[in-house]
């Protein structure tokens, strides 16, 4: 009937639009706000000194052998024939930087107390290593140094560096001895002194 068909219409048309508004309901895009999305902690370590083991060591230095030469009337630089050592330090973690310096006496012949006039010994700058390759710090510095009664440093860390293992190596072309003319033939020897100091030097 005319009625019941009326009635049918709109609730096919209320049917329609409130499945429309479903669809467009469920389509629309859930909008989320986050709030705190990151936050900090700590990780933390504790490192103490070994009392023990403290203190800045001078563990091992170098004794030259200059070699044997026929002695000449004209002044002469010899090379190194043999060094048995390197200069070696440990800071197992003193902050004060350190220095190492080295001086030495004339070359004297103890059996004819001759002394080896105007000789000079020098060690040209030689090379700086860490025994741990992944060390933090700085490398300790070095340069050259021709010996004499003066101590001279050869080896210096700044405040705050040169911790760990380190050691200064020169090789026998490093190590010169100028002769000058007019010395006399004689078995010679010089003494060397090396010194740590817990302070940083100018080098």
């Amino acid at each position: 009937t005319p009625s019941t068909n009326k009635g049918e219409t709109m609730m096919k048309k209320y049917f329609g639009t409130l499945l429309a508004g479903i669809a467009l309901f469920t389509s629309a895009p859930m909008l989320v706000h986050a709030d705190n999305t990151s936050q900090n902690t700590t990780a933390e370590i504790e490192l103490s000194q070994d009392e023990a083991n403290k203190d800045i060591t001078l563990d091992t230095v170098p004794t030259i052998d200059m070699g044997a030469h026929t002695n000449d009337t004209a002044s002469q630089t010899y090379t190194a024939d043999s060094i048995d050592s390197q200069v070696h330090v440990t800071n197992p973690g003193n902050t004060e930087g350190w220095n190492v310096q080295v001086s030495g006496t004339n070359f004297e012949d103890s059996d004819s107390n001759k002394t080896l006039r105007g000789a000079k010994l020098t060690l040209v700058s030689g090379t700086v290593k860490a025994d741990d390759l992944a060390y933090a710090s700085d490398l300790p510095t070095t340069n050259t140094v021709t010996v004499n009664s003066e101590a001279a440093p050869i080896l210096s860390a700044a405040e705050g560096e040169g911790i760990g293992l380190f050691s200064l190596s020169h090789d026998t072309s490093q190590v010169k001895l100028y002769v000058p003319a007019g010395n006399v033939a004689g078995n010679y020897m010089s003494t060397l002194t090396w010194t740590l100091s817990n302070a940083p030097a100018g080098i």
